[in-house]
């Protein structure tokens, strides 16, 4: 028996509307899951103070945990990676080893509290911040303490 014409509309019409509401739910989907990250995600920045030096502070929306903190030589090259306490939403912390310096690059990777890592970098008054970890990894023995980390000097190794 041959369809009727409106059964192939009715058929056409109730297929677009399952696919319709696949894709609403989707991007709703979507969304939340965006959202979810947003409201947990911390963003680290760093500041200078002209009497205290360099200071890291965390103005996203979560703590960030597991942050090491290093330098970066004019050239790409990444070195003197220390780890710093978590920082909680607002936290900041004294970056006391570093001192004034002004002759390297700052960064910082770090995760949310999912575990999902994130790397803050600023140099030449530029600051960024991105998804992923864009240096490192160190092993542990590599990465110092910033309890008993020495002050970086310029010039040395």
């Amino acid at each position: 028996m041959p369809l009727e014409p409106k059964d192939i509309i009715s058929a056409a019409l109730a297929l677009t509307a399952l696919l319709v509401s696949l894709v609403t739910f989707a991007l709703n989907y979507r969304h939340a899951r965006q959202g979810a990250v947003q409201a947990r995600k911390p963003v680290l920045i760093f500041e200078y103070d002209g009497g205290t030096g360099w200071l890291i502070r965390n103005v996203g929306a979560g703590p960030a945990l597991n942050v090491i903190v290093a330098q970066q030589r004019v050239g790409g090259k990444w070195f003197n990676p220390v780890r710093v306490p978590p920082l909680s939403k607002d936290g900041r912390f004294i970056l006391e080893w570093l001192n004034h310096v002004n002759t390297t690059g700052l960064g910082a990777t770090y995760t949310d509290t999912e575990q999902l890592p994130y790397t803050s970098t600023c140099g030449n008054d530029l600051s960024a911040v991105c998804k992923g970890t864009k240096f490192g990894p160190w092993a542990e023995s590599q990465i110092g303490r910033h309890w008993n980390h020495p002050p970086y000097v310029e010039g040395a190794s």
